[in-house]
């Protein structure tokens, strides 16, 4: 009787062999132009005042809206969903901090799972002599990612220790763990992130920009009507060395070009321009502010206030817009 096992070991054997290849089939996402990893950089170093509230954003990439094509290398006898897999690689990404991913309007902080992209990869039929027939599905992927203050602040001051972090994996209903293979988004040069011991404070001088009664005859849209100067004032209270960025953001208002457009009169427009270099400043894009340095303590950074007619029949009456300005370490 002893013959009889061999033999049956044998042919389960066979049938695992004849079976296991129905499972290597991959579900494959690209860019439209054949690109199979998006990055960005940390261009310089980012400085995190460790008296940064938890929670708060301390870096953000730009915006993306990536043109997508999925696909399977082998026959495909299911309609497969495509997934967002965060941390594809399992790493921890540092201390201190944690990423996000900001996609269709939700900010997602989790470091693991995944996240439907609400697209499908239709049934294929075809035999493999003919694949390249099967259906294709391509879409767009609008999102941002970010770095959170998160966690206890590190003694060493280093957030990461990481080159590179892949914060997501696009792939189907099961991931493949072999990067390369589809599409994956990367922050590089994460060794640059480090905390510092304070924080910087900001005065706006004044406060408030008044303009005044303005006269509505000589109405010429695009005209600039008056304009206010006004200062952000940084400085530091110790002794770490940092740069900053700043953002305009409005609190009220609509945001046309560079332009506020006042909620209550949309007859005029206020436009912000950096005296240094007299260019406007687009509202919601980050610029360069100041360098707090070396024996520099504090800056003092001039801007203009301008106010452009918007419509040649504008409305009498009073106007008021809000904008808070957000500051980012480097």
């Amino acid at each position: 009787m002893t013959p009889v096992f061999p033999l049956r070991w044998m042919r389960f054997l066979f049938l695992v062999l004849l079976s296991s290849p129905a499972t290597c089939f991959a579900l494959i996402c690209k860019t439209q132009s054949g690109e199979t990893l998006l990055r960005s950089e940390l261009s310089s170093t980012v400085a995190i005042p460790a008296t940064v509230p938890q929670g708060d954003v301390v870096w953000r990439s730009e915006r993306f809206n990536v043109q997508v094509e999925c696909a399977k290398d082998g026959q495909q006898g299911l309609r497969e969903e495509i997934f967002i897999y965060l941390n594809p690689d399992n790493l921890p990404i540092g201390q201190g901090i944690r990423a996000g991913l900001a996609f269709n309007g939700i900010d997602y902080v989790q470091s693991a799972g995944r996240i439907s992209t609400g697209q499908f990869l239709p049934v294929c039929h075809e035999g493999d002599a003919n694949i390249g027939a099967c259906p294709k599905v391509r879409f767009s992927l609008p999102f941002s990612v970010f770095i959170q203050k998160f966690g206890a602040t590190p003694p060493s001051g280093v957030a990461s220790d990481l080159l590179d972090y892949r914060l997501f994996q696009l792939d189907g209903q099961n991931l493949n763990s072999l990067p390369g293979q589809s599409l994956s988004y990367q922050i590089a040069s994460l060794r640059g992130l480090r905390f510092v011991a304070c924080d910087a404070e900001l005065q706006v001088l004044p406060e408030t920009v008044e303009f005044g009664n303005i006269g509505i005859q000589n109405v010429v849209v695009g005209n600039v009507i008056d304009s206010r100067a006004f200062s952000l004032v940084a400085s530091r209270s110790c002794d770490s060395p940092f740069s900053l960025n700043a953002r305009f953001k409005p609190v009220t208002g609509l945001v046309r070009n560079d332009l506020l457009i006042p909620s209550a009169n949309n007859g005029l427009g206020i436009r912000l321009v950096d005296t240094r270099r007299g260019t406007p400043l687009r509202y919601n894009e980050p610029f360069h502010l100041a360098d707090l340095l070396g024996e520099t303590q504090q800056s003092s950074i001039d801007f203009t206030a301008e106010l452009v007619w918007q419509n040649p029949r504008p409305n009498a009456g009073p106007f008021e817009a809000q904008v808070m300005v957000d500051l980012f370490y480097k």
